[in-house]
């Protein structure tokens, strides 16, 4: 190691000098300060020159003359390590004793190169890329071509030095230092991985480092380095799964290195976003989205192989759910800070309960569920005024009606374009409808005295649709199971429709359902078309074509005039009462 202490001394003396002359200045100008100066006695400010000492410590890092003689350092310890080999290749230490030196002197040289990183940067870089050339091809050839080290000792080896590279530079946060233990690990890993071909130690490996380096960035250190590692752990974790796993049998140990994953990503977001009360970073976002689809895309893969049930991959996203929905809303909306993070975890609930339903049910039964669970959110979010619940039971509303089919099942039964009717009521529209009825139903009377939201027309019009939707077409297969030559009054059912949510439209002042009316007859004139004038006979044209246009005639008439009429009475001398107040 280099040493100048004769000129180290020089320059701590000259170090010391020049802060004692800026202390002097300083406190001279603090004196000044306290008398006013006339303008004739303000004197220009002169810069002191930088002190050479100074200079010389600043420039030392990025000089040439100084490069040289670390690279020499360098080269030296490179020579060192290669002694080592000599004298093991030589019989004159044993292997495994010579392995244990040199693991040591690389760990002595990256403690070197935290020594002096303060004042010369570019020194902790050298030593600690010294550090990595000293262990990394040292540990290949030990365990990979002389066998004389196993290769989960290795795995440990490689993982402690990792992490000793971590806490040399933990307390000045030396980048360098942690780039190049983490890389070296990371590289040694697949590199014995590619010769050994042992998953469990390499995979053992990757994540363990992982963890050290989650750990660090919860302490705020090395927070860029979190990306190379993530993505190394998902690489690692997907060749487990898809390819290392084609050939393994233990089904147990890819499963728990899945959970590991999620695990070990999940835990250091919540660390920092719930305990820290940090915002979420992208970094999180996106790493939580790829762990959770590396973990249950890779659990769903093997229960695919293997033939089993996947409601227990099912079960943990219901558990993860269920806990991103109590942190969200028993915790993060409580603080205004944390808005995106409320925001995020409340999309992680919303995804992974959808998830959770659609691995543990199918067709009327994932319907039914998805419609308890917007009833359920929308009477929560309607009473305790939370925008975000309602919107959830929107969406699992939806969800609903394409998982069973709703709007192709509509109109089989709306619309017979064959002679063929299908048999049976639609069960399958149930559900959805029910879902829609109650919704909505939720959303009139529990909220009379709740402050709008902009989300109110939307959420309205849309379970009045679905309700709508599904009671048509519950009606007309109700029709067809009755009566054959239906299809005149399936026409006129949707023309009473239209007359029916006209009439509560202007019953309880609800604009969404005027709103259907012109929609419906839309349909309803594309039912005429589409059924009554290419399948139909004369007298049941003559039925069709009446209803509709009359009801094309009487409806526009009936609700202009309900938008033109004047208010009752009572109305009126209510407001004439609160005009008197005001």
């Amino acid at each position: 190691m280099e040493e100048y202490p004769d000129e180290l001394g020089r320059q701590v003396q000259t170090l010391s000098q020049a802060v004692s002359d800026l202390q002097q200045r300083v406190a001279a100008l603090e004196r000044s300060a306290t008398v006013e100066p006339s303008p004739a006695a303000i004197e220009p400010v002169v810069e002191m020159p930088l002190a050479p000492a100074a200079a010389a410590v600043i420039g030392e890092s990025v000089g040439v003359d100084n490069l040289a003689p670390l690279l020499g350092w360098a080269f030296l310890g490179l020579s060192g390590a290669y002694l080592l080999r000599a004298l093991t290749e030589s019989g004159t230490i044993p292997g495994l004793l010579g392995a244990a030196v040199g693991i040591a002197y690389a760990a002595w040289w990256l403690y070197l190169a935290s020594r002096r990183a303060w004042e010369r940067p570019l020194f902790s870089t050298v030593h600690g890329l010294t550090a990595a050339l000293i262990l990394s091809p040292m540990l290949f050839e030990v365990t990979a071509r002389f066998r004389l080290m196993n290769i989960y000792v290795a795995s440990v080896v490689l993982v402690s030095f990792t992490v000793w590279a971590l806490a040399v530079g933990w307390r000045r946060n030396l980048h360098g230092i942690a780039w190049i233990g983490t890389l070296a690990g990371l590289f040694t890993a697949s590199a014995l991985f590619r010769e050994t071909h042992d998953a469990a130690a390499w995979v053992f490996t990757i994540l363990a480092i992982a963890a050290a380096v989650e750990f660090a960035a919860c302490r705020d250190h090395w927070l860029g380095l979190r990306w190379v590692v993530a993505c190394a752990a998902d690489l690692t974790i997907l060749t487990l799964t898809y390819v290392v796993n084609g050939q393994e049998t233990n089904v147990l140990f890819v499963l728990a290195c899945q959970i590991a994953l999620v695990g070990i990503y999940l835990s250091s977001t919540v660390d920092r976003t719930i305990i820290r009360g940090l915002s979420i970073s992208w970094f999180e976002i996106i790493q939580a989205v790829c762990a959770f689809l590396v973990g249950i895309g890779g659990a769903l893969h093997i229960v695919a192989l293997r033939g089993a049930n996947p409601m227990l991959v099912g079960a943990v996203c219901a558990a993860g759910g269920i806990a991103c929905y109590l942190l969200s809303f028993a915790f993060l909306e409580r603080h205004q800070h944390s808005e995106r993070n409320f925001y995020t975890y409340s999309t992680f609930a919303i995804s992974l309960v959808a998830i959770a339903c659609w691995l543990s049910a199918s067709g009327t039964v994932l319907a039914s569920a998805w419609s308890l669970l917007a009833v359920a959110l929308m009477c929560v979010g309607t009473i305790a005024a939370r925008i975000t619940l309602r919107i959830h039971a929107t969406i699992y509303l939806v969800l609903a009606v394409v998982a069973s089919g709703f709007v192709p099942a509509g109109f089989e039964h709306l619309i017979h374009r064959s002679t063929w009717a299908p048999a049976g009521l639609p069960m399958s529209l149930l559900p959805p409808t029910a879902g829609a009825i109650l919704c909505y139903a939720a959303m009139v009377w529990l909220s009379r005295h709740r402050k709008p939201h902009w989300t109110d027309p939307v959420e309205a019009i849309l379970s009045a649709s679905i309700a709508a939707w599904g009671i048509a077409a519950a009606a007309a297969a109700a029709l067809s199971l009755a009566i054959a030559e239906s299809a005149p009054l399936r026409t006129a059912l949707l023309v009473a429709l239209a007359i029916g949510m006209a009439a509560c439209g202007r019953r309880w002042k609800r604009s969404e359902l005027t709103w259907l009316v012109y929609p419906i007859l839309a349909f309803a004139g594309l039912k005429l078309l589409a059924e009554d004038l290419h399948h139909g006979r004369s007298i049941t044209l003559f039925v069709s074509l009446i209803v509709f246009g009359g009801a094309l005639v009487l409806l526009p008439r009936w609700l202009r005039r309900a938008d033109e009429a004047p208010a009752p009475a009572s109305d009126r001398i209510d407001n004439a009462s609160h005009g008197a107040a005001a």
